[in-house]
């Protein structure tokens, strides 16, 4: 028994001598033609920069679509009557959804709430029409929930002295040649189906970062609208933000069992086309990274295999002394992996301070800022990476090494010592 452990002993210390005589040979292998090494060592740090860059870029962009949709127009949460979505009909409103507002407004896990009353509509001037959703708010929480009053760059917020002033988007403003204090007629059907008008006064102009809401939105006192409407003090739809969105799911749940027979929906549920956005994305940046390293690892194949063939006699000579396939397989593996590590503290050095860096300054395109607000985004990105995506970016590189380490040293296995040492 004593034997045998002595021998295993022997054969552990040997096989531990040979792998730091390999990593050592490896080691100083990758620097006997610098320049080789650092030409692949710079492509490296450049391709993993970039990887990372264009991931937190994406990544800040869809981030800032999210927070943007659901800060000023979907918040986290929704309560309506289960048949409201689906033709947007105003009998279809809340059971004292005003005593509702008051409960969700009590738990600490919410930022902010306000009752709306929605309703589809048109809104016409004397130079032309157009459909809108007509949002009747209340001023103070409406401010309180999507900070209507900041989006103002023209005129002021609701006066609690005045009736029938309306907030329109600059968007429309230009689209029905109106200007503040002028006057305008919203029609809509009432809860009985009949048409109803009535004139506003123009009290401000607002615009967001997404023109497509900007185009079909437009605001009203709630006080103004719900008895024109057929539902005095009653709503249909209560928006919920909370403190922090971790806790959506629980709070959705909590929500359905306090107010059962409500449909109660998450902003993913809401607009799930912005959900699709988010998975979508995730999946376009891990590509793009894909292809960005493996257009890496094709050109570090190409040059370490340059490195073998350019080492045919010497390795041809280490196999006549007798060291065996495998050695040489491992020598030219570490070699390539090496020199692949070598790059990655610099590529992500350099990825993490750009990320730093746009972070605080933004990297703008206002020059483009219609394309971008089309779709809804921001024309200023803050890139960002979480934490996730950066051990995802790890893998991925691992990967890489493993790949472009494999084909060189499998090249090496294939040498006959007796014909490499007559090259």
């Amino acid at each position: 028994m004593a034997r045998k452990q002595l021998e295993s002993s022997r054969s552990d210390e040997k096989i531990k001598k040979e792998t730091i005589m390999l990593t050592k040979i490896a080691s100083r292998n990758i620097w006997r033609s610098k320049k080789r090494s650092l030409i692949i060592i710079t492509a490296v740090s450049i391709g993993l920069w970039a990887g990372i860059f264009m991931m937190a870029f994406y990544n800040g962009m869809i981030e800032q679509r999210v927070n943007s949709a659901i800060t000023s127009e979907l918040s986290h949460i929704q309560l309506h009557n289960r048949e409201f979505r689906k033709e947007y009909e105003i009998k279809y409103h809340l059971p004292k959804g005003k005593k509702m507002l008051e409960v969700i407004r009590k738990d600490n896990k919410v930022k902010a709430a306000s009752a709306r009353i929605i309703i589809k509509g048109m809104i016409a001037s004397p130079s032309g029409s157009s459909g809108i959703t007509i949002n009747g708010v209340i001023p103070e929480l409406e401010q309180q929930l999507t900070n209507l009053k900041g989006k103002i760059i023209k005129g002021s917020y609701f006066d609690p002295k005045k009736n029938n002033e309306i907030i329109l988007s600059e968007k429309l403003r230009k689209k029905l040649n109106l200007n503040l204090n002028k006057k305008n007629i919203l029609t809509f059907q009432d809860k009985n189906g009949n048409l109803a008008s009535a004139a506003f006064r123009i009290k401000a102009i607002y615009k967001t970062i997404n023109t497509p809401y900007d185009d079909s939105n437009v605001f009203v006192k709630i006080n103004d609208i719900d008895s024109l409407a057929g539902i005095p003090n009653e709503v249909n739809e209560i928006a919920v933000l909370l403190q922090s969105s971790k806790s959506l799911n629980e709070t959705q749940n909590e929500l359905k069992q306090e107010f059962p027979g409500t449909e109660i929906m998450s902003w993913m549920e809401i607009a799930p086309e912005l959900r699709l956005t988010v998975s979508v994305g995730d999946q376009m940046v891990f590509i793009f990274m894909g292809i960005i390293l493996l257009a890496l690892a094709f050109g570090i194949v190409n040059t370490m295999m340059m490195a073998v063939l350019e080492r045919t006699r010497e390795i041809g000579m280490l196999l006549a002394l007798g060291m065996n396939k495998f050695k040489i397989f491992m020598m030219i593996l570490l070699e390539t992996f090496f020199l692949i590590l070598a790059g990655c503290p610099i590529g992500i050095l350099l990825g993490f301070l750009s990320i730093a860096i746009s972070q605080r300054t933004g990297i703008d395109f206002s020059n483009f800022s219609e394309v971008y607000s089309s779709f809804g985004y921001s024309s200023i990105i803050y890139p960002s990476l979480t934490v996730r995506q950066f051990e995802i970016i790890m893998f991925l590189v691992v990967i890489t090494a493993i790949f472009s380490a494999l084909l060189p040293a499998r090249r090496a296995l294939q040498l006959n010592p007796a014909e490499s040492l007559k090259k």
